[in-house]
């Protein structure tokens, strides 16, 4: 057999709390916590109700504009633009569009359409309050700064366009933000590529005029020579060789007429810097003009202009193909490393751009760099043609006459040629007056209102209420180290009498004189709960000598160990043993309260001889029961309880009692308990759920148990939560507790 040593630590090395729990035991905490829950979601739930009511109606306007390849008469084939709509273009027009120009066009147009409309109370944006019912509208400046963030610019996937997004308390007032930024922007778009194209037309005119002189001049010239020589014809070798010659000089000549084009727009936009700033216009040329981005340049024109003679010549239509794919391959190339070093040095130049310049400065950029292109290209053409002006020159004499007549009208007629088809182009071009930009949705669809979300912001609130709610319950129950149930205790190995359940509800009124529940309510759960304890006490101790002392006590006050000790001394009364309650808490007595006796003469009294045995006792309503009050508080009430006249007293007593029942402080706080607990029968610790700390009630448990184990007949929990444990069976009790109501009810219906 185990000794005692090794059965304390068998017992009390337990913790009250298991190691796992059950879902039962989680189910449990819910139903302890559940007014909590409700609270905290009934807040959580009535807050998002709030927030929804004053939460203003967001509406949202969305216009969608298409954004066209930027085109240009004189670079047909731009080698810093890709032949499908890149990436880059569009942020280009992104940028464009939030630039402080065209905010502050957009911010003039709003201001100019509020003259014309009437009611603007329920606008936001474009207005200020000055009170409930008055409105004035923004200052241009305040307009334009407040729409870099009212209007939201983004690109739209896998699609050539850019989405204008504004949201607002008035559908009227976003969709008019919207349609009039885009309208703006493509005013601007349109009436940039008419400038454009009227500039370029009255170049194109001017040279077209001098290429048509010089072209009839040469014709002239050719004329004259062949009517004063006579008829000659050139050898096919001399054929050949004027008809490069003048290809390549009339690709050379219009190169440079682009460049001339090029010159001419670059002077505007210097003119519009002088007002400006004119040291960053030099700055951004010179910065264009780095050793690097010439170097690529001058390789990309070279390949072009080697792969055009290459193929020249070239008759087989696979050796053209292989050719051009092979140029073709070294050429993307070349050309993604330049767009990359030209997008690095645009972004640093424009990230140091003040705003109102960004627009400016990027025209300027693009107009720089296409320079730069065409310059290298006119040199790679002139390399060519003076190779084939070293060859012209070995010529025969009788021939080089005759071949330099041909040669410069061939290049005339070329040139011309392009100049008039290009001003052909550019007089169509001005009258339709294209632009980059067009209107593929103006938002006329989006009336309904995007904010509040009304399912999903009542939905949020309840999850955050429940979660609220259980997070409370379970932290509760985690920082909670009270005991809470009877297996808490039985599982440490705690022997558990009984328990008692909270009775207080079963009454009208709460005061110490219904604390005798036994008495008032006989029948209730609360009595029988006393009864299974009187029940078990009887045979809790199987001994010869019957138990007739027994010590109620309690790990710290407020457990109810008074309630317990006069309940269960009526329960023994109620069963017919002559018994006796006998207050022994000479701190804090409260028996003479709930019987509404006086304190005193009491025990005290006796024991100090001052009173007879008669008078101390005090008979009740239950016939078996007696009350002996804890009489004068004595100065030492220890060293009277444990003084060898106590001890006598208690054998006395048992000589006229079938059961004595003693009440007595609190274990921890003084030793009265202690003492006590030496001279009775049996004792019963009294733990109440939800209040005794599991840890000071195990220490006291486990010093009544090293004191005498055999004393110590076991614990009863007071004030169970009977309801929030074992809800399912709550119903038995309801019917049971509440007897007078039921039979009330019953003599109603029958009325």
């Amino acid at each position: 057999m185990k000794n005692l040593e090794d059965l304390d630590n068998e017992i009390y090395e337990m913790d009250l709390e298991p190691a796992s729990k059950k879902f039962t035991d989680y189910i449990n905490i819910l139903r302890t916590n559940i007014l909590p829950i409700i609270l905290i979601f009934s807040i959580s739930l009535i807050v998002t109700v709030v927030y929804l009511k004053k939460y203003p109606t967001v509406y949202r306007s969305v216009t969608t504009l298409k954004i066209d390849k930027p085109q240009s008469i004189l670079e047909p084939q731009n080698i810093f633009m890709l032949e499908s709509m890149s990436e880059r273009i569009l942020l280009n027009q992104v940028e464009v569009m939030r630039s402080y120009y065209i905010r502050d066009i957009v911010a003039k147009a709003l201001l100019d359409s509020l003259k014309t409309l009437g009611n603007t109370s329920n606008f936001s944006i474009v207005v200020k309050k000055l009170n409930e019912r008055e409105t004035v509208p923004l200052t241009q400046t305040e307009l334009r700064r407040k729409l870099a963030g009212v209007v939201r610019i983004d690109l739209k996937k896998n699609v050539d366009a850019v989405t204008l997004t504004a949201d607002g308390l008035d559908f009227h007032e976003v969709q008019m933000i919207t349609n009039l930024y885009a309208l703006v922007f493509m005013d601007y778009s349109r009436e940039l590529n008419r400038q454009d194209i009227t500039n370029v037309k009255k170049f194109l005119e001017e040279e077209r005029s001098k290429k048509q002189n010089e072209l009839n001049n040469a014709e002239s010239a050719l004329e004259s020579y062949q009517q004063k020589v006579g008829y000659v014809v050139l050898d096919d070798q001399a054929k050949t060789l004027v008809e490069n010659l003048s290809k390549y000089e009339a690709d050379k000549n219009g190169v440079d007429v682009d460049m001339k084009a090029n010159d001419k727009s670059l002077e505007t936009l210097r003119k519009q810097y002088s007002d400006l700033d004119s040291d960053f216009y030099d700055y951004i040329r010179g910065q264009i003009h780095q050793p690097y981005i010439a170097e690529l340049q001058r390789q990309i024109a070279e390949l072009e202009v080697n792969r055009d003679l290459e193929l020249a010549n070239v008759t087989d239509p696979k050796v053209r193909d292989k050719t051009t794919s092979s140029y073709a391959s070294k050429l993307a190339g070349l050309k993604s490393i330049l767009d990359e070093k030209t997008e690095i040095l645009k972004s640093g130049i424009l990230s140091a751009t003040p705003e109102d310049k960004k627009v400016l400065n990027q025209k300027v950029f693009d107009a720089t760099l296409y320079s730069t292109n065409l310059k290298s290209k006119s040199n790679t053409l002139g390399a060519i043609v003076k190779k084939y002006e070293d060859d012209f020159a070995k010529l025969p004499s009788e021939s080089i006459e005759l071949a330099k007549l041909e040669r410069t009208r061939k290049t005339n007629e070329k040139l011309y040629i392009t100049l008039e088809e290009k001003y052909q182009e550019a007089t169509i071009n001005e009258r339709t007056r294209f632009g980059s930009a067009s209107l593929l949705e103006p938002g006329f669809d989006t009336t309904t209102p995007v904010a509040p979300n009304k399912n999903l912001i009542l939905l949020t609130g309840i999850i955050i209420g429940l979660t609220l709610g259980l997070v409370f319950a379970f932290v509760r129950n985690f920082l909670d180290k009270s005991i809470k149930n009877p297996e808490q205790l039985e599982n440490s190995g705690v022997s558990v009498l009984s328990w008692i359940p909270s009775f207080r509800e079963l009454l009208e009124v709460n005061s110490p004189e219904t604390d005798f529940v036994v008495e008032l309510k006989p029948t209730s759960t609360v009595s029988e709960s006393f009864k299974a304890l009187r029940t078990r006490i009887q045979y809790a101790k199987l001994e010869e000598e019957p138990t007739k002392s027994i010590l109620i006590t309690s790990t710290i006050p407020t457990e109810g160990k008074t309630i317990v000790s006069v309940n269960l001394a009526g329960s023994f009364a109620q069963a017919g043993k002559k018994t006796l309650l006998l207050d022994c808490d000479l701190r804090k007595p409260r028996i003479h309260n709930i019987f509404s006796f006086e304190r005193y003469p009491g025990l005290s009294d006796y024991l100090f001889s001052n009173v007879t045995f008669e008078e101390i006792i005090r008979k009740t309503k239950l016939e078996f029961l007696d009350v002996m009050t804890s009489g004068t508080i004595p100065p030492n009430p220890s060293e009277l309880l444990g003084s060898l006249q106590m001890k006598n007293f208690i054998d006395k007593l048992k000589t006229h009692y079938d059961i004595i029942i003693i009440d007595s402080p609190p274990f921890i706080s003084v030793t009265d308990s202690e003492i006590l607990f030496n001279i009775t029968d049996g004792t019963i610790l009294v733990a109440r759920s939800n209040m005794t700390p599991a840890d000071a009630f195990l220490k006291t448990y486990k010093r009544l148990y090293n004191l005498n184990p055999h004393n110590l007949l076991g614990c009863v929990l007071n004030n169970f939560a009977f309801k929030s444990t074992y809800g399912y069976y709550y119903n038995y009790y309801y019917y049971y507790s509440k007897p007078d109501d039921r039979t009330k009810r019953l003599k109603k219906n029958k009325k």
